[in-house]
């Protein structure tokens, strides 16, 4: 068998098709944050970086046309833990450290459905969807949290080292933020400022724990782990400080996947991996304007943007392809046929439907779910996929299968902060074949009008769907009373923290991983071949 499907068919079908047993699988969710699609060695071989991830992939399924709910941190969550789009959940934009409102409470997420199921539901990372008691983890099912309320640029944090561009993060340096980040253990800040360097290490030692727990509870568990990385700015521990050889980004990219060899030897060594579904993915594409401290969306690099534009980024925050379509893997031993792949059109919105099915709970009947189940997708398909707008809460994109359209475009900065000419309408639509120009290079010229009429309609049933439903609405306004501090007669708000981190996630460099880094890492030939890869693109894109 060649390992790939030719038809789409889906993680659900598969799951449907080859499941034994009546138990519900534990879950874990991993999801890094602004990983972008060619940032996977299993997307992209020229990246030596992520062996981890490839074991993933090679007992899995990787899916190469998902996405994100939206092309930025805070509604891409929303969408995810939800299955439904912005426009429904008033979630258009991110939250800050001064936010009133949240995730709004009228809005059930993954987490909620499953604790009614018996689960136990825990949550380490980034939450990013409201800081204040009715928003936060512990008010939206999950019974345990610890993480970051928000992304971990919005707030200075300790000199580790870490690295940004354009803006400080250090605490006290003349143009970081005043406000420092605080790192949350259920509804309590255990350390403030957030030191970035062993966060991961302690999201490890919290994450295997919670596993532990639980399995020797025998209780399934859902265990979603949104990471700090690699968002700016980049901090990891000092074994992983120049261990690539190439910069911090693709440091970085080591320090993540040796966090999912950890949760995966954690699993395995428990005996449990056929008992547990986990998924790796990322909340959104590559943030462009960071340059060499960003990843890379290869081959969907959006290049009609800098061609009819001048400039702009087509990575996170844009509805270009790049800023959405991220990696997806999930692996379920005995159920999820191994080192397959799939080419369906698949969303972040499907999770939730589709965890609905394997546990067997229905999904309330009030409100319109955008995601479906994806055992509903066998050959032949067809899916309409809406793309929100971060900034003007519209669906300015949308996908048809391998047709991408766009009604408008609106970049944001690229890495010399250039947004080309702007925010454009289109009239006819942009309308691009990805399935032969991956690229976004030339708009389809030879359209029929029957072909724009069945667009105009798709668009207008989402929005009659949007308009005549249940729809949530988000406060957004914001209070400097709300921001989370721990002492407020320390600078910074400090305070030590309180939480031990498991020595055992201390080893010796890549051993617990399962994976002898300084071998793989001796072939220069690969990571050369990446580096010039990668050197080629920037310059490609900054080409103005």
């Amino acid at each position: 068998m060649s390992g790939h499907f030719r038809s789409p068919y889906l993680l659900l079908f598969l799951i449907c098709l080859h499941r034994v047993t009546s138990e519900t699988p534990n879950i874990i969710l991993i999801m890094a944050d602004d990983l972008g699609y060619a940032d996977i060695t299993p997307n992209n071989p020229s990246n030596p970086f992520t062996p981890n991830i490839t074991r993933l992939a090679n007992v899995g399924m990787r899916f190469t046309d998902y996405h994100s709910a939206s092309p930025v941190c805070t509604p891409s969550r929303a969408g995810l833990l939800t299955g439904r789009l912005a426009q429904r959940t008033g979630v258009f934009h991110n939250f800050g450290p001064s936010s009133i409102g949240g995730l709004p409470e009228t809005e059930k997420t993954i987490a909620h459905f499953l604790k009614k199921e018996g689960y136990a539901t825990g949550i380490v990372g980034k939450w990013h969807l409201g800081i204040t008691e009715k928003f936060h983890p512990l008010s939206h099912g999950f019974d345990t949290y610890f993480g970051l309320p928000f992304s971990n640029d919005m707030g200075c944090v300790t000199d580790g080292p870490v690295y940004n561009v354009k803006i400080s993060s250090v605490c006290g340096e003349p143009t970081a933020w005043t406000n420092s980040i605080p790192l949350y253990e259920n509804r309590d800040i255990v350390e403030q400022p957030a030191n970035l360097n062993q966060l991961t290490n302690k999201y490890a030692a919290f994450s295997k724990a919670f596993i532990r727990q639980h399995v020797n509870e025998n209780q399934p568990f859902f265990l979603y782990l949104p990471l700090a990385q690699p968002h700016v700015p980049l901090a990891t521990d000092p074994r992983f400080q120049n261990a690539s050889r190439v910069g911090h980004f693709e440091d970085t990219l080591m320090e993540i996947d040796h966090f999912v060899g950890e949760i995966l030897d954690t699993v395995y060594g428990l005996g449990v991996s056929e008992e547990t579904l986990v998924i790796f993915t990322s909340d959104n594409g590559p943030w462009e304007y960071k340059c060499e401290l960003s990843g890379s969306h290869f081959p969907f690099v959006g290049e009609y943007q800098r061609a009819a534009f001048g400039s702009g980024s087509t990575g996170k925050m844009t509805t270009w392809e790049g800023g959405h379509r991220v990696p997806f893997i999930a692996s379920w031993p005995g159920q999820i046929e191994p080192g397959t792949v799939s080419n369906a059109l698949s969303s972040a919105m499907d999770i939730l439907p589709s965890i609905a099915q394997i546990v067997g709970f229905s999904l309330p009947n009030d409100r319109v779910f955008d995601g479906v189940p994806l055992s509903f997708l066998q050959p032949p398909s067809s899916r309409t996929l809406f793309i929100p707008d971060t900034d003007l809460q519209e669906l300015w994109a949308m996908r048809w299968n391998s047709y991408k359209i766009y009604f408008a475009t609106n970049p944001k900065p690229d890495c010399n902060g250039s947004t080309g000419t702007g925010f454009a309408y289109h009239d006819p639509p942009l309308v691009f074949d990805l399935s032969v120009d991956p690229a976004e290079s030339t708009p389809l010229t030879n359209l029929t009008m029957d072909f724009y009429r069945t667009v105009d309609k798709f668009r207008d049933d989402i929005h009659k769907s949007i308009e005549g439903t249940f729809k949530s609405t988000v406060d957004w306004s914001g209070n400097s009373d709300v921001i989370p501090c721990c002492d407020s007669h320390n600078k910074w708000c400090a305070c030590s923290s309180s939480k031990a981190v498991d020595p055992s996630f201390f080893t010796e460099f890549g051993r617990s991983s399962g994976y002898n880094y300084s071998t793989f890492l001796s072939n220069m030939i690969v990571t050369l071949i990446y580096v010039m890869l990668k050197l080629s693109f920037f310059n490609h894109c900054m080409i103005v």
